[in-house]
């Protein structure tokens, strides 16, 4: 039989990894078994603070003052009272009232650091709570150091959680991510309540990466464990936090968990929490007001009685937080008031608002970037385009600056997304204005802010090789059947690795603007497109239409029309473009072909046809919106004539050009080395790669078992020009999981990081792997623009599917342009004119 000492220690282990139940159940037991006066102080605190999150959190106080009114308890026994008794107040959100006890409980517990390392992580808690990151940070600190002495493993990955949490806070997100992911596999071992506690954070980080959506599908589990298990505080909390990740993809809903979120701390006492859930239920039904097809900024006046509930609310809630010393919560909490008197047509209100709402340097990211938004809108609405900009701008700058301690291009073109609204006031002022100059600029930072990672080559990751390794044996490309929640979980697990990467030295917050990923100027793209003989075309959407900035001899700034036109074409585009390059039997190939030249030819009068007389070169370099990135430009007729490379920015292209004049080698492989690999299933690989390695001396094929990911890997490595005929597939929901299938299954865009260096041309015969995301902020993302980050010059590769009879006879016509030392787009352009093929492969990068 346990004695009630070994009952009570065991209660409190099942305690600290969240299983409430079992360890109550302890307790109780031995609360029956001593005789003790001291032990059983310390079994009614534990008890007490299991009664808090369950139940009622004043009967917990009560049972903590009870026990302290007793004469049992030893000096060492009040302070644990007295540091339960912090830990409920906090729960319930009264903080002043927490850190005093925690901090009066610090003195006692000297002598005992596994005690004393909780008590700091609590009012480590608290000081986040208030705000306070730096005593929040040096509490989490000292609790490790504490933890560290006892030997509690679990312990001290709590506090290095928590460390990674107040780094998130700080707006430190890699560190946060490196914190975490250390912390996470001793926790989430412990008990499903420490899984979801784990998730509840990990779900801050999604949506501080732009990953709403996932974070709220995650909240959603989170939610449903604590509901289960009944603790209610710990429902609440994450009923909040998945109202703040639906913002940003169904601000409806996020008001509605918010507002069952503040019900359900109130019933408990807590009003720090209700007023932050309040916060977060304003944010929603503004954003729920605002949200229309036409833009960021939709017509005034709409539901007038709503929207001065909503104000009222909000007023309140700001007053609220601010008497609480939470001026920046109070801060955005007016903010969108301040924008849903703009939506309402209360401009002298908004103006008001705007002026009350002081947001320091030091605020979260997510405030900054709130109030720029509202001072453009503001500036929108008196009518001052140049504030616009100059508020859009300020906004931009600092996001950039924040992104460029990311490491991960996946991190950071996720996390881009919350320059969305910036961007998008910058470009309306912008194309309203109608100078080239700003039109430029600003068609620059939508395309730039989502591909703005200085490129480096990471250090060999054996964790990640690995998880890779095991991924390829799960799923071989289109056979099988994989294990899916391993390959989720081995998907996540290589996600949350590479996002932890450091940015480049030099390009964090406070970096100069200058080199790599600073915006260029238009007279410089201008010379350099003079010294090529070549044009440029940007087009750019804002609010509802399309513009494109069109640069040669001139600079032009052409209104293309009405988007809707062009989005019905876009519409079941891929579907045709698949269909055509199937086998098909001659009368349905006829039909399918028919159809794809009627869309094709439609979207050419659109995009092309009204700028067409003002391109005065037979080069163009091409940096369309996001959402035009599924248009195959290369099929377009008024095209046809014309070599097209496709950049992810006009800055990009200009330092790739410099790189590449630097090397003495202009825009071409010839001369190089080239290597060749062919992957299973697809009926003329083989003879495709050997067609086009008969020009290159010394080319090194690899066919059949020989095309391995490590083979294929080591080639990539050694030559100048990689060409890889494999069948491909591109990953919508993350695109660096695009694949090409190789013997021993499908290599990823992330196995390109482990190369030491990458070749200069990378030619991809795999239908769809020329593809991008198309979400705003994504569209930097896939394989081909993988191995641009990576350092390849250009990328030759299809968005669709492709004939294979077609890609071999096409592509050895551009490898004998490319042995020759013609660059890669001129290549592609007259090898399809002799050949008379329209297709959609395309130049992704330099390709001259």
């Amino acid at each position: 039989m346990l004695t009630a000492r070994e009952l009570y220690d065991r209660g409190v282990a099942h305690g600290n990894a969240g299983r409430h139940a079992r360890a109550e159940q302890c307790l109780a037991q031995a609360a029956r078994r001593t005789t003790d006066p001291d032990l059983a102080a310390r079994i009614e605190g534990t008890r007490a603070y299991l009664s808090a999150e369950t139940g009622d959190p004043q009967e917990a106080l009560a049972r903590c003052r009870a026990a302290l009114a007793t004469a049992g308890p030893s000096p060492h026994t009040r302070a644990v009272l007295v540091s339960q008794i912090g830990l409920v107040e906090l729960r319930r959100g009264h903080v002043d009232a927490a850190l005093e006890h925690l901090t009066a409980a610090t003195a006692a517990l000297a002598d005992d650091p596994a005690r004393l390392g909780r008590v700091l992580l609590n009012r480590g808690l608290a000081h986040l709570d208030q705000g306070d990151v730096a005593h929040a940070e040096d509490d989490f600190t000292e609790a490790a150091t504490q933890l560290a002495r006892s030997a509690e493993p679990v312990e001290q990955a709590k506090a290095q959680h928590n460390q990674g949490y107040a780094a998130l806070v700080r707006g430190d997100l890699v560190g946060a991510l490196r914190l975490m992911e250390q912390a996470r596999g001793v926790l989430v071992a412990l008990s499903p309540v420490a899984l979801a506690v784990c998730d509840t954070d990990r779900a801050a980080v999604l949506r501080a990466a732009g990953e709403s959506a996932e974070a709220a599908a995650l909240l959603t589990d989170v939610v449903d464990v604590f509901r289960r298990r009944r603790l209610r505080q710990a429902q609440a909390e994450a009923e909040l936090a998945l109202a703040d990740a639906l913002l940003a993809v169904d601000p409806g809903a996020a008001a509605v968990s918010a507002a069952r979120a503040a019900r359900r701390f109130r019933e408990r006492g807590n009003e720090l929490g209700a007023l932050r859930a309040d916060a977060c239920a304003v944010s929603g039904e503004v954003l729920a007001l605002a949200a229309a097809p036409g833009g960021p900024s939709p017509p005034r006046g709409r539901r007038p009685g709503r929207a001065a509930a909503t104000a009222d609310r909000a007023e309140a809630t700001a007053r609220a937080l601010a008497a609480r010393g939470l001026g920046v919560e109070a801060a955005a909490v007016r903010l969108q008031a301040a924008r849903l008197a703009l939506l309402t047509g209360r401009l002298g209100d908004a103006r008001a608002r705007v002026r009350g709402a002081r947001v320091p340097a030091s605020a979260p990211i997510p405030v900054r970037l709130l109030a720029s938004e509202v001072r453009a809108e503001l500036a929108w609405a008196q009518g001052r385009r140049s504030r616009v900009l100059v508020h859009a701008a300020t906004g931009v700058e600092e996001l950039e600056r924040w992104l460029r301690t990311f490491g991960s291009i996946d991190l950071q073109a996720g996390a881009a997304v919350r320059g969305r609204t910036l961007v998008l006031h910058g470009l309306r002022a912008a194309v309203a204005d109608g100078d080239p100059r700003r039109v430029f600029e600003w068609s620059e930072r939508a395309r730039s802010l989502a591909s703005r990672v200085v490129p480096l080559r990471p250090p060999p990751d054996p964790a990640v090789a690995a998880r890779l390794t095991e991924l390829r044996r799960l799923r071989l490309l289109g056979g099988g059947v994989p294990d899916a929640r391993r390959e989720a979980d081995l998907r996540d697990a290589v996600r949350r690795r590479t996002w932890a990467r450091e940015g480049a030295p030099g390009t964090g917050a406070g970096a100069a603007g200058a080199g790599a990923g600073a915006l260029v100027t238009l007279d410089a793209v201008r010379a350099e497109l003079a010294a090529t003989g070549a044009d440029l075309v940007a087009h750019v959407w804002s609010d509802g239409r399309l513009t494109a900035l069109v640069v040669s001899d001139d600079v032009h700034v052409v209104d293309v029309g009405a988007w809707a036109p062009v989005g019905a074409l876009l519409d079941g585009l891929l579907p045709d473009l698949d269909m055509a390059g199937a086998d098909l039997p001659p009368a349905m190939a006829a039909a399918v072909r028919a159809s794809l030249d009627e869309r094709l030819a439609h979207l050419d009068a659109l995009l092309v046809a009204p700028l067409r007389h003002l391109l005065r070169h037979g080069r163009l370099v091409l940096t369309p919106t996001a959402a035009l990135a599924r248009v195959p430009w290369e099929m377009l007729g008024s095209l046809a004539e014309v070599a097209v490379t496709r950049p992810t920015s006009a800055g990009r292209w200009l330092e790739q050009r410099a790189a590449v004049v630097g090397s003495g080698v202009v825009g071409s492989a010839g001369g190089g080395r080239a290597g060749f690999a062919a992957g299973p299933g697809v009926a003329r690989a083989a003879d495709e790669v050997r067609a086009c390695a008969a020009g290159w001396p010394g080319a090194r094929v690899l066919v059949g078992a020989a095309a391995t990911a490590a083979a294929v890997a080591d080639l990539a490595g050694s030559v100048d020009v990689l060409h890889v005929a494999a069948h491909g597939r591109h990953a919508v929901e993350n695109p660096l999981f695009s694949a090409f299938e190789l013997a021993d299954g499908p290599w990823f865009g992330y196995d390109i990081d482990a190369l030491d260096r990458v070749p200069a041309v990378v030619v991809l015969s795999a239908c769809e792997l020329g593809r991008s995301a198309s979400a705003w902020g994504r569209e930097a993302l896939g394989m081909a623009q993988a191995w641009l980050h990576a350092g390849a010059r250009c990328v030759v590769a299809a968005g669709a599917s492709l004939n294979d009879d077609v890609a071999c006879e096409l592509l050895a016509a551009v490898h004998r342009e490319l042995v020759a030392g013609v660059p890669a787009a001129e290549a592609l352009r007259d090898a399809s004119a002799a050949l008379g093929a329209r297709t959609p492969v395309a130049v992704h990068g330099t390709g001259w």
